[in-house]
């Protein structure tokens, strides 16, 4: 599997074992500790995602390292964590001294390197409709930012004029991410409304094929057996209806689906464990806007009625 020849940070070829960058509410993360945990590999010791202290730096059997990288605190804007990945975002693996970037080539890593549980099924055909479903999540990466962005994190989200420079110097020209360019226009409530629908739609038509899938009640996307199409598919359901969305209403096959998911032992363990109260201040402010001003549930309602008509 690929991984970083040379990492600019002098601390991943001092890593041993697993060491995960990561921050608890961020979607791409989420999937990957989702995806550790279905492999039996368990979160260990908690570690300054920067640190590079003796004690930190092998992890331990059949565990990972946790080194959290602060999406609030903005840690993930820094030169430091730059070397680490160079477009700023979470996660990134280390194994044994390499560094491994991209949430889905990372879960592909682990699941060829732990075989046990696999994560991808033998059938070539069930095999060719997982790719598939992992593309078009991967595509819709931008997507949830921007329906999470509006309709969940609002004011929180946005960066303050040295938080967008030192980006602006930090981020390189072709980054897949376009954080630069994504602030810019977010900071100052340049991205006017049609755009957050389009997006919204796009999601919505992801969850219309998936309700579609799962009509016959299987109990995974495929069929019996838990794949990375779930991974990645549960973790755009959960971020979307922490935000206020109503899977129930609008799409009842992939409530039931994400509910059932969401119960694993890997998913509780993996996803939620150190989220759950940031999980339920989303949910919170998502009802209180749908309350006062609409929020998500309102607008995913109307479309829904324009849909229908």
């Amino acid at each position: 599997m690929a991984y970083v020849a040379h990492p600019k940070s002098s601390l991943i070829p001092k890593l041993e074992g697993l060491h995960l960058f990561h921050f608890d509410g961020a979607p791409c993360a989420q999937r990957v500790r989702f995806a550790l945990a279905e492999k039996g590999l368990m979160r260990g010791k908690e570690v300054r995602w920067n640190s590079h202290k003796r004690s930190g730096l092998r992890s331990r059997p059949n565990s990972w390292t946790s080194r959290r990288v602060s999406l609030i605190k903005k840690d993930h804007l820094t030169e430091e964590y730059a070397e680490i990945h160079p477009n700023m975002v979470v996660p990134a693996l280390v194994h044994d001294g390499r560094l491994h970037l991209e949430s889905m080539d990372i879960i592909d890593y682990v699941d060829a390197t732990w075989p046990d549980n696999p994560l991808k099924p033998s059938d070539p055909d069930d095999a060719e409709t997982v790719a598939k479903l992992v593309d078009w999540g991967k595509r819709l990466h931008v997507s949830v930012r921007y329906v999470s962005f509006h309709w969940g994190l609002g004011n929180l989200a946005k960066l303050k004029k040295e938080e967008e420079e030192r980006l602006a110097n930090l981020e390189n020209s072709d980054s897949p991410e376009q954080l630069t360019a994504f602030y810019e226009k977010y900071d100052r409530d340049d991205i006017d409304l049609d755009t957050y629908l389009h997006h919204l739609d796009e999601l919505e038509q992801g969850y219309a094929h998936l309700e579609h899938l799962l009509a016959d009640g299987r109990p995974f996307l495929i069929g019996a057996q838990l794949t990375t199409a779930d991974i990645i598919w549960s973790i755009k359901v959960l971020r979307i209806w922490e935000c206020g969305y109503p899977f129930k209403r609008n799409f009842p096959n992939v409530y039931r689906w994400y509910r059932a998911v969401s119960m694993r032992p890997g998913f509780r363990s993996g996803v939620l464990s150190h989220h759950r109260r940031l999980s339920r201040l989303f949910r919170v402010k998502a009802l209180l806007e749908s309350l006062f001003t609409g929020g998500l549930r309102q607008a995913a309602r109307r479309r829904a009625v324009l849909k229908v008509g």
